[in-house]
């Protein structure tokens, strides 16, 4: 336990620092494959060297043998972890995860934030899941306050206004889009993969799949990996029309209906925020287009403009700007602001280097 610990909080300071293991090494006084294996969990520093490590990284001792919080409630479902180098990866991600947690509930305490409204949403009588799912939607919606044919502009700061907190990381783990918390003491939050493989498209609808599950799969929030077919289905469903709803999508639908099927398709989907398959995934399932629209669509795009379907490129695809995290960076200036933590502290917080802080801030000043 102490070997994972000690993993954990110097890989997260070491990074924070912007130091390579060799930098860190050098500045503790102890070989590279020292160092190395104490970061990976393989070894234990000698009791002389914990204050040496911690003087390198410029913190306490407290700081690198301080206890990594246990994340409990997680619904992190993916097929490929069969090895147990993968297994091994995602206990990493999700001790990081849990400091990132604790740090952000630690935030809103030092700035004594009043707990936000919790989303809670409930449909009784369906018996058709894929029904349900739908259902959920609209009343998550409403929840909201958004008008049944309005577009969801900014899906990060909508689902921040309900408490929920969005975390951006790059995971190198395939066809793995993210995950999500849903824990009494911790809180409810939603991880993304940031991996620049991933379409910006792909993100906005992890963040609604990650909802739907919050709110519809309660009881599947265990720890396990295994997806249940099911319920990922349920949760496509639930972020297709929590994205899409009926009456906006078919007011747009008709507004375009004098182009050419491609430009429509491609406009629909800079509206929704959505990738070009859950356009046609929704003509299709509303018999408004046969399946070989998939065929037609790819094959007039590439020709009209084009475009590369290889590697699920997205045509026209949105920036990464259109989907970030903000309430955990506006808290940190806040907090910063108020002199309650210092730069390196906040630089922590964000998962950033101490220099990549020191820009930030000054970026701060640019606009006040």
């Amino acid at each position: 336990m102490q070997a994972k610990i000690l993993s954990v909080n110097l890989r997260r300071l070491r990074k924070a620092r912007g130091m390579t293991m060799e930098a860190a090494a050098k500045s503790a006084g102890i070989t590279r494959m020292a160092y190395h294996n104490i970061e990976n969990g393989k070894a234990d520093p000698r009791v002389k060297n914990l204050q040496n490590l911690a003087n390198a990284l410029g913190v306490k001792v407290f700081d690198i043998v301080r206890p990594v919080p246990e994340l409990n409630n997680v619904r992190f479902r993916a097929r490929k972890l069969g090895n147990e180098r993968a297994r091994q990866n995602v206990e990493q991600i999700k001790s990081n995860v849990a400091l990132w947690l604790r740090d952000f509930n630690n935030l809103e305490d030092l700035l004594n934030l009043d707990p936000k409204k919790k989303l809670k949403v409930a449909v009784s009588g369906i018996s058709d899941r894929s029904a349900f799912a739908k259902k959920m939607a609209e009343k998550a919606r409403e929840w909201f306050g958004l008008e049944k044919d309005e577009v969801i502009n900014d899906i990060s700061g909508l689902i921040e206004s309900a408490g929920i907190k969005l975390h951006f990381l790059n995971l190198n783990i395939d066809n793995f889009w993210g995950f999500s918390i849903s824990d009494k003491k911790s809180g409810e939050a939603i991880i993304i993969n940031n991996n620049n493989s991933i379409s910006t498209e792909r993100k906005i609808f992890t963040i609604a799949h990650e909802l739907g599950h919050i709110l519809m799969h309660p009881d599947s929030f265990d720890d396990k990996y295994d997806e249940i077919e099911s319920q990922e289905k349920e949760a496509d469903i639930f972020a297709g029309y929590f994205l899409m709803p009926e009456d906006a999508f078919h007011k747009r639908l008709k507004e375009v209906n004098g182009l050419h099927f491609v430009d429509a398709v491609l406009h629909l989907k800079r509206v929704f925020k959505v990738s070009y398959e859950a356009i046609l995934h929704r003509l299709v399932k509303e018999n408004r287009a046969s399946n070989d629209i998939w065929q037609k669509f790819r094959g007039q795009c590439a020709i009209k403009y084009k475009s590369n379907f290889k590697g699920h490129k997205e045509p026209f695809p949105l920036e990464a700007i259109d989907c970030i995290e903000d309430r955990l960076s506006c808290l940190v200036r806040l907090a910063y602001d108020k002199e309650l933590i210092s730069r390196s502290r906040a630089a922590e917080i964000l998962g950033i280097t101490v220099n990549q802080m020191r820009d930030r801030i000054n970026g701060w000043m640019v606009v006040k």
